[in-house]
């Protein structure tokens, strides 16, 4: 059980980096009205996991309709499939905000991920053929080596190419569209727990934990090294992102 303190989540200025030179031109009229949501919604996405935009931070929406240079209607799309990925809320008369989730759903959120990549995990200890297993262990010891050399940028690139392997190697669709959704939703936190100080280090370790037990073809020592692999990611986040009482409830407005 991950047992952060009650507390609140630290907030930061709300302030989106997109400009509509940073968008490429569409090929036709129909395209653009067709993927104008689509580049919305992923620079706000990209803005929420890099920390540019915080959980709490009001989104306004005429503001993302002037900077992209659009109307409302595709803006308003996109904040749609936000609120429906849980990434941001919108509540009528109180404003557009980046979803600040409270302890016991951020808790039950790290808690279903530690279950969901276990079953990842042991799928691959039963399943993996040995071209998958060769590049998990490429993999892995790369995010070692860039743990070592404390290079966030090719241990970030190593890591999803790491888990991207697992998912494929476990053969189970249904459940790596759990993970996908819940890793989703946990994009605003997870930047910041590679930031501690040793995290990437004991990240390593913890992957190389996970290898063990698949390339050993043992499904229950690699799922339980996985389990304590998000479990430790979980109280990372809890030491970073809960705050005392006093800075006031969690996900307040």
């Amino acid at each position: 059980m991950i047992r952060p303190t009650a507390g609140a989540i630290c907030k930061a200025p709300t302030n989106i980096p997109m400009e509509r030179s940073d968008m490429p031109a569409p090929a036709s009229t129909a395209d653009a009205m067709t993927s104008q949501p689509e580049r919305i919604r992923a620079a706000l996405l990209s803005a929420i996991e890099g920390g540019t935009l915080q959980p709490g931070d009001a989104v306004d929406e005429k503001e993302l309709a002037d900077r992209f240079g659009v109307s409302r209607t595709p803006v308003r799309e996109a904040l749609l499939t936000l609120a429906a990925q849980h990434l941001v809320r919108i509540v009528p008369r109180s404003g557009i905000h980046v979803h600040a989730p409270a302890p016991s759903e951020l808790i039950g959120m790290l808690e279903a991920l530690s279950e969901v990549e276990a079953v990842v995990a042991r799928l691959c200890a039963l399943r993996m053929d040995p071209k998958q297993r060769e590049r998990m262990r490429r993999l892995a010891d790369a995010t070692r080596k860039a743990a070592a050399r404390g290079d966030r940028h090719a241990y970030e690139a190593a890591n999803e190419g790491f888990h991207d392997t697992l998912y494929e190697g476990c053969g189970n669709e249904i459940v790596v569209e759990q993970v996908r959704q819940l890793r989703l939703r946990l994009a605003a936190f997870r930047r910041r727990v590679r930031d501690q100080p040793g995290r990437l280090q004991s990240a390593a370790a913890e992957h190389d934990a996970v290898v063990a037990g698949i390339v050993d073809n043992d499904p229950e020592r690699a799922a339980q090294a996985m389990r304590e692999h998000i479990i430790a990611k979980g109280r990372a986040f809890a030491d970073l992102l809960w705050v005392p009482a006093n800075g006031g409830g969690a996900g307040r407005r």
